[in-house]
């Protein structure tokens, strides 16, 4: 295996996140969203759970939305519209997604909403593992 000092984020999206779409229902089913490669450690990111909103207009639900699109097609497609729409009470919510971390299909209990937040939590836990070798392996004194 080759390793590098350098930290490797390899998103399985077949797309770069949007710096607009960072919250979790824009991930919804999409499963294993990015991998975190360092000094031979890696940790993956999912999208874990369902996501289930009902749309509100004028005090009635209008529609069900359960899947990225159908959030986009309601035009619920940034995180400040999805802020603005939860303001309003536009949105009563049923369930929710969010991202958390895996390290070899271990679940690692790191709940995160927003890509980003995933993505550092993935960087910190790498940077912990590689310190936790060193210390292991007499390097460095803890």
């Amino acid at each position: 295996m080759t390793t590098t000092d350098e930290m490797k984020v390899t998103y399985h999206l077949g797309f770069d996140p949007h710096p607009k779409q960072g919250d979790a229902i824009f991930y919804t089913g999409m499963g294993c969203v990015a991998t975190l490669d360092y000094k031979g450690f890696q940790v993956d990111v999912y999208c874990d759970g369902e996501t289930k909103a009902h749309l509100i207009k004028d005090g009635e639900v209008v529609s069900t939305l359960t899947t990225p699109a159908e959030f986009i097609h309601a035009g619920i497609d940034t995180d400040d519209a999805l802020s603005l729409a939860n303001d309003n009470n536009a949105l009563d919510w049923v369930n929710n997604s969010w991202f958390d971390l895996y390290c070899y299909g271990e679940h690692l209990d790191a709940v995160c909403h927003d890509i980003d937040e995933a993505i550092e939590a993935g960087k910190e836990y790498l940077y912990e593992r590689a310190h936790s070798e060193k210390i292991i392996n007499g390097e460095i004194d803890f």
